[in-house]
């Protein structure tokens, strides 16, 4: 207790239980939760809306819900809390089974989240046995310091399970990632996420890997900026043998050391995005064939061959969903395959492609960079670079020179205003 000697110090008794704070002088009131649990819980409930009311002050989170349907949570905000903000998922593992055991078609809209200590919202939901999907979603959220207790692997959201989806948000000042993805074919489209992978190395904005199983994802129309280049990161990183996600019309701003990293996967096809002022555009290698630590993932009885075999790969609906799921061994898994780089515009980016390898072969393409990609140091016609407005006019050469290459709506990018809000 000596030790606490400058304001805003605390330190705790426990064997006491006291708590001694050293009060700034700032403080007009001052509240100390002991609760636990979730402040508010749903177990099978359907069709409930919860409108307008802040949810603050707990040691856990605010709200969990398990095998719900049409549950929306609409303008709350969520702050002060020892935990994530809000769960959704699928009601597993309890005693009295709901009669809806999977959550689905449940939202968390125009909300705002703040101040949490281990993430924002977990948005989970669908069976992955059957790829049925939840159709949950995050719409025109603002979500934001949310990693005050852990600083890794607490994520702005959470996905997970089948078909949900992470739509119109900003997410932004974090030590590491703001959207963690497991699962398959979920949707993450119109997004602002910038400053996040503030502390940590090696990281992703959006990140997933090492199960090869989880496919079918569309990242399009994001606006990822303002990663810091100091460390490893990435706006996208597919990593350990991540596959399957399709990547369209985002536009990639000061986004790292390197905005896009496919880390020895296949099937991440690049299109009509732009990159602007990134030291590499895509960084791609064959870690899984090249480097001793990554081959052991694709051993017999390794961690691939163990979490493709947990879903029966090569039966439906996986093998008819996915075809080139279905031959991962035949084709060789060790090499990155259908990385299909096509139509997309590069602004004053230092290097296109950083491609790494053992050397054994340096005469190998991982991607599939066509010539229909376009690589300039000028301004291609953006409406105003200086005020970060990417939206290119209607008369930039860029629609003559890339065949297909479609506007960006970068307007539509981010939250929206409701009535004056």
């Amino acid at each position: 207790m000596e030790e606490t000697d400058a304001p805003g110090e605390y330190c705790i008794d426990r064997e006491e239980g006291i708590l001694y704070f050293f009060d700034p002088g700032t403080l007009s009131t001052l509240e100390v939760s002991l609760l636990e649990e979730p402040i508010m819980e749903m177990l099978g409930a359907s069709d409930i809306t919860v409108k307008g009311i802040v949810f603050e002050n707990a040691r856990g989170s605010a709200a969990a819900l398990y095998g719900t349907g049409n549950c929306i949570f609409s303008g709350c905000i969520f702050r002060n809390l020892g935990s994530f903000a809000i769960s959704i998922e699928d009601a597993t593992g309890f005693s009295q089974q709901p009669q809806q055991a999977f959550s689905s078609n449940n939202g968390i809209v125009d909300c705002m989240i703040y101040e949490t200590g281990r993430g924002g919202i977990v948005l989970s939901g669908g069976d992955r046995n059957t790829l049925t999907p939840a159709r949950n979603y995050v719409h025109n959220c603002t979500i934001h310091d949310f990693n005050r207790i852990a600083k890794t692997y607490s994520a702005g959201i959470k996905i997970s399970g089948v078909g949900n989806q992470i739509l119109h948000n900003e997410i932004f000042n974090a030590p590491h990632v703001a959207i963690l993805l497991s699962g398959n074919d979920h949707l993450i489209e119109y997004n602002e996420i910038h400053h996040v992978c503030m502390e940590t190395d090696d990281a992703g904005a959006i990140y997933y890997g090492r199960n090869p199983s989880e496919r079918g994802h569309l990242v399009q129309y994001n606006f990822i900026h303002h990663l810091p280049e100091r460390y490893r990161t990435t706006a996208i990183y597919h990593d350990d043998a991540a596959c399957g996600m399709k990547v369209h019309g985002n536009v990639f701003y000061k986004a790292g050391a390197f905005p896009v990293l496919i880390g020895g996967g296949s099937d991440n096809p690049y299109t009509n995005n732009i990159f602007i002022d990134c030291p590499v555009g895509i960084k791609v290698d064959n870690r899984l064939q090249a480097f001793d630590w990554a081959k052991p993932m694709i051993a017999p009885g390794g961690i691939i061959e163990q979490r493709l075999n947990e879903i029966k790969f090569d039966r439906p609906p996986y093998c008819t969903n996915y075809p080139e799921l279905a031959k991962y061994w035949e084709e060789d898994p060790s090499f990155p395959k259908r990385n299909r780089v096509d139509r997309n515009l590069f602004v004053n980016v230092g290097q296109t492609v950083l491609k790494v390898d053992d050397g054994v072969n340096a005469d190998k393409q991982f991607l599939d960079f066509t010539t229909n990609n376009l690589i300039t140091r000028e301004d291609p016609g953006f409406i105003d670079k200086n005020r970060m407005n990417f939206k290119l006019t209607e008369t930039s050469a860029v629609f003559e020179k890339i065949r297909g290459f479609e506007a960006v709506p970068f307007e539509k990018m981010g939250t929206y205003a409701i009535g004056n809000k």
